[in-house]
């Protein structure tokens, strides 16, 4: 009796590893176990179907062991650049013992802006494509520290096991059982982690540019069906000197720091504004002011979420949003929306902190997509609108600084969205009586979109529409960029599925265990599919 295609089977029965059952065909050691998945013991089972087993069987474990290995090392790429990061340099060279012990190439690329692991020879026929940087992960924000990775609650915990080292480790393990069973690629498999993707992609992009291209190349490191298009990244920066505060008989507070963000991809989860009464006035009275600010603006806005304490003869005004990856800002609560709200029925005397939060006010609060500074745009097909959000707020060195992180949609040339740019910077300049001007910095990307009828994103829905029973799936987009667009024709294939939430840059970020071993076995058969199998 043939068995039902591995596809099939996951349809049907929930994996005995979730259920809290460890399959016995798991014990042992890796010989061992794969023996158990042989062509002698499964006579009537295709290669594929084997492979499939094995990974839905036992892979579930190994992926969580070497996501919490990756997740320990440190590797903030914003903090410290890959080329300095003794993190960086010790996940490649734990990598490399990875690789050597499980019959794999390995090498850095550049000063560790890459570490490519490679499997078989020839040509590369298949990309596989991750990060190996994670965004910052301020300790305050998080319930555990963020890299002392755990399990709780049927969920991976630690900064990156979404976002990207969970991916990561599941491809590593799909491609090491496909070995374990004596299976053997067309070509060379690449397994290629850059690690500057949370900040600087040059590493990345001169890879991309000199090495050869793989037939097919998928990136980890988005959402499920298959992300076919990806929206330009744009970072746009407001600056304005602080300056001397112009005193008013009606200007009872002064504005002396603001902070709100934490980098410029991730919506603000909580601001700050700090204030201290004008010349004549008490802190008494002062904290009477803001308080009745807040309580007019709780009227206005019921999610309204803030506080005021005194603090060294100065009063902090703390707003509370909720923080998200900026190219999903839609599905956060923008803190500088709230705190701009708050500041707008404050007596401020003007500096350029109040000149700010008055563009913020006007510009910014309330809209997503750009309206209000007048760039806004949207592809009615496959992308949607553009979207525009303010994520990085400071005062230092005199000045005082606002970054703004676009992600916008293919419809408009870079010639004329950045003529819109001008035309905004304009706008806040005249809105700020002058004090504020578009500052350096300025970067429009353009989108990218792949071919939907191609053989890859063909062969990936299909592997979608089988394991999520979803025949109606299509190809989507996001306003992320990832690796993807580095590569010509090259797409994204998870690890975000529809209907869960992303917290990929957020405090406490995690992924179901569920997700992450449905993940794997998705990317198995993608792996065999394109790269194991002969070709026709």
């Amino acid at each position: 009796m043939r068995l039902p295609s591995a596809a099939a089977f996951l349809c049907l029965v929930p994996t005995l590893a979730l259920a809290g059952q460890p399959d016995a065909r798991c014990q042992g050691a890796p010989k061992a176990r794969a023996a158990r998945f042989s062509a002698k013991a499964m006579k009537d089972a295709s290669p594929q179907e084997r492979h499939a087993a094995y990974v839905q069987a036992c892979a579930l474990d190994e992926v969580v062991e070497l996501t919490q290995q990756l997740v320990r090392f440190k590797t903030v790429s914003s903090e410290v650049h890959a080329s300095k990061s003794p993190e960086v340099a010790a996940m490649g060279r734990f990598l490399q013992k990875w690789a050597k012990a499980h019959g794999m190439a390995y090498r850095a690329v550049g000063a560790n802006d890459v570490f490519e692991l490679s499997w078989g020879s020839g040509a590369p026929s298949l990309g596989l494509v991750f990060h190996g940087d994670v965004v910052p992960a301020p300790a305050h924000e998080w319930k555990r520290p963020p890299f002392e990775p755990y399990v709780q609650d049927g969920r991976l915990f630690g900064r990156g096991v979404e976002d990207d080292k969970g991916p990561l480790a599941s491809a590593l393990v799909a491609l090491d059982y496909a070995r374990q069973l004596g299976l053997k690629p067309q070509g060379r498999v690449l397994v290629i982690v850059g690690n500057g993707e949370e900040s600087d992609w040059n590493g990345m992009g001169r890879y991309a540019a000199s090495e050869p291209k793989p037939t097919h190349v998928i990136s980890v490191d988005s959402a499920y069906p298959v992300v076919a298009a990806q929206s330009g990244f744009v970072a746009w920066n407001l600056v304005a000197p602080v300056g001397e505060a112009v005193k008013s008989p009606s200007a009872t507070l002064r504005a002396v720091d603001v902070k709100g963000g934490e980098f410029l991809t991730q919506v603000p989860g909580a601001a700050t504004l700090k204030l201290v009464p004008a010349e004549g006035r008490s802190l008494a009275q002062a904290l009477t002011e803001v308080r009745a600010a807040i309580d007019a603006e709780q009227k206005a806005r019921a999610s309204l979420k803030a506080e005021v304490k005194e603090e060294a003869q100065a009063l902090v005004l703390t707003v509370h949003g909720k923080a998200v990856h900026a190219s999903i800002a839609d599905e956060g609560h923008n803190a500088l929306w709230d705190l701009s709200a708050v500041a707008a029925r404050l007596p401020l005397e003007d500096n350029g902190i109040a000149a700010m939060l008055r563009v913020l006010a006007q510009r910014f609060d309330g809209d997503h997509f750009g309206k209000k500074l007048g760039v806004a745009y949207a592809d009615d097909g496959l992308m949607g609108p553009l979207i525009a959000a303010p994520t990085v707020l400071r005062v230092a060195d005199g000045q005082v600084t606002l970054g703004v992180n676009m992600r916008r949609p293919q419809g408009q040339d870079a010639a004329t969205f950045n003529a819109a740019l001008d035309k905004a910077a304009a706008l806040v300049g005249q809105d700020s009586g002058g004090r504020l001007k578009e500052a350096s910095g300025r970067y429009v990307g353009d989108a990218h979109v792949a071919d939907t009828s191609g053989t890859l994103v063909t062969t990936l829905m299909d592997i979608y529409k089988r394991h999520k029973n979803a025949p109606d799936a299509k190809p989507t987009s996001v306003r992320g960029g990832t690796y993807a667009r580095l590569f010509p024709k090259a797409v994204d294939f998870g690890p975000g599925f529809p209907g869960e939430e992303y917290t990929g840059h957020a405090p406490d970020e995690s992924i179901s265990l569920e997700s992450l071993h449905l993940g794997t076995q998705m990317l198995a058969e993608a792996i065999h599919t394109l790269a194991l199998t002969p070709a026709k």
